[in-house]
């Protein structure tokens, strides 16, 4: 095994292609045991007990297609989430999902080492150990200690998750025997604030917005020889586990009367179980959020990989610092991934399972190639993301005048306007480039 991992935006060697599906499933396993999971499902207590749990096992379900398709081309291709983009996008309109990915994994960075941080600290102070500035040195130490595995790269995320995710199966199991027996199955009266069943279908779609980009990432290393298996993999692994934690927010969130995971943890007495559980799950997500943020930001500089990979990690934890972990913050943050990331995947979706089946592995990295477009951007890629963030702005009731429609889970639909528009536009505006002066064809970053 290599110390550092010296793949970035490139494309993967065949050889190298070789995870099933259970290798597959340990790295999803491991990325979706986490306490973000788990506050989404505190998240969706509002709508009450059965209406939370049915939102999240829907969306859930939703999310894991978007991963079983992500899954599949990187298999089948080898490449990275946002090098594939470069064939919707343009070799230079990668910079639109390329600056969305990073928004996403340093905000998720920041907000889940915030709440492994806050959640130390209550505990550690239950135990009577204090000193000052207590939450900031938490955050900076959690942070780096997280974000040091993702420097090394692919083959360490995976022996971490290896050691990791049955130690985190054993510690959700004791989690959940201590709800139980400390309140029982009596929860029925528990939750309910007036979130109707669309809003809480929102919530996890809007989380887990740069999945479809963050299955590729994983995915690249899936044996081409059968991509379904890789793909079954991650989508198995995402639905069990995503649906575990999801329902165990929910009940923790009703036993507790809080949505807070700090709150819960320290509430319910979870103690040293809770401490570990929440800094293991943290850590094999994390990981997660610094390796995908990494690749995306040498997209943007051309820079290496594990340089970036550093860079990322060192701007989730300032954010973590900074106090992103508010109910406010996770609500705007949530929206800005809605407007920014979920268009791309539509638009990438019907570009390789509509049009092209397919990728040009050379034509990614050339000027005046197959990808460049104009001048690098392909303009109806564009303007089917823009048309996408506009309507998710819209139908999250955030311009002044205009009822929104949140029944309509944009964090799902503008994917599907994105991929209309893109469907409708990509012929004619292709045509109408190519009938113009056509440029040399030189290599590209």
């Amino acid at each position: 095994m290599p110390l550092i991992e010296t793949e970035g935006v490139n494309i993967i060697p065949e050889s190298e292609r070789t995870r099933g599906f259970w290798q597959i499933f340990t790295i999803w396993a491991g990325f979706s045991i986490v306490i973000t999971n788990f506050l989404l499902g505190s998240l969706t207590v509002g709508a009450g007990l059965w209406i939370g749990i049915a939102a999240v096992v829907v969306s859930i379900i939703l999310v894991g297609i978007i991963v079983y398709y992500g899954t599949y081309i990187a298999s089948e291709e080898g490449t990275a989430g946002t090098t594939a983009m470069r064939a919707a996008f343009g070799i230079n309109g990668r910079a639109i999902p390329s600056l969305a990915v990073v928004l996403a994994t340093v905000g998720w960075f920041g907000v889940q080492t915030g709440i492994v941080a806050a959640s130390t600290q209550g505990i550690l102070t239950n135990f009577g150990i204090r000193f000052p500035y207590m939450f900031e040195i938490l955050a900076l130490v959690l942070g780096l200690v997280m974000a040091s595995v993702a420097i090394f790269g692919y083959e360490w995320i995976e022996v971490l998750n290896k050691i990791a995710v049955p130690v985190m199966t054993v510690l959700l199991a004791l989690v959940v025997y201590q709800i139980l027996t400390q309140y029982g199955l009596n929860l029925e009266g528990g939750g309910g604030s007036g979130m109707s069943f669309w809003v809480a279908l929102n919530v996890f779609p809007a989380a887990t917005a740069a999945f479809f980009i963050v299955a590729m990432d994983y995915g690249r290393y899936g044996t081409p020889v059968d991509p379904k298996k890789p793909s079954w993999g991650a989508t198995l692994a995402w639905i069990v586990f995503g649906i575990a934690l999801a329902v165990i927010g929910i009940l923790a969130a009703i036993a507790a009367g809080d949505w807070n995971p700090v709150n819960i943890m320290v509430k319910l007495g979870l103690g040293w179980v809770g401490l570990i559980l929440l800094i293991a799950g943290s850590w094999t997500t994390n990981v997660t959020n610094v390796y995908v943020g990494g690749i995306a930001l040498s997209q943007l500089t051309g820079m290496k990989r594990v340089n970036m990979t550093m860079l990322t990690g060192a701007i989730g934890t300032i954010l973590a610092i900074i106090g992103i972990f508010s109910f406010g913050g996770i609500e705007a943050f949530l929206g800005a991934l809605t407007i920014t990331l979920v268009p791309t995947t539509g638009v990438m979706l019907v570009h390789y399972y509509v049009f092209e089946h397919g990728i040009d592995d050379q034509a990614l990295f050339q000027r005046g190639g197959k990808y460049w477009y104009l001048h690098g951007w392909h303009p109806a890629a564009i303007i089917a993301w823009f048309v996408g963030a506009i309507y998710a702005i819209w139908a999250n009731g955030w311009i002044p005048g205009l009822a929104g429609a949140p029944y309509l889970v944009p964090a799902l639909t503008s994917a599907v306007v994105a991929g209309v528009i893109y469907y409708t536009l990509k012929n004619p505006i292709e045509g109408w480039i190519r009938n113009r002066v056509p440029t040399d064809t030189r290599t590209a970053d």
